[in-house]
């Protein structure tokens, strides 16, 4: 299982271990970076490289913990072949 971390600015009450989300795949600076979306527009990742690519878009959330300044991350689990 391959885990990535979603920052969420605005607290949703259905965003908590067990739920299932879809992400959405955007790219910048031509397709080199990518990041992801947790839909609709709920928690957005960090600047990935295009070779470190999600091969699967639906994950489970596995954690919610607080940041600084009201944010919380959400840490997804996403199943993948190796």
């Amino acid at each position: 299982m391959r885990e990535m971390e979603f920052k969420m600015e605005i607290a949703y009450p259905e965003i908590v271990p067990g739920f299932e989300v879809e992400v959405e795949e955007s790219s910048l600076q031509g397709g080199l970076v990518l990041y992801y979306t947790i839909c609709p527009a709920i928690a957005m990742s960090g600047n990935y490289r295009r070779q470190d690519a999600l091969k699967n878009l639906h994950g489970t959330v596995t954690k919610v913990r607080d940041g600084e300044g009201g944010a919380k991350y959400v840490t997804v689990g996403f199943e993948e072949e190796e």
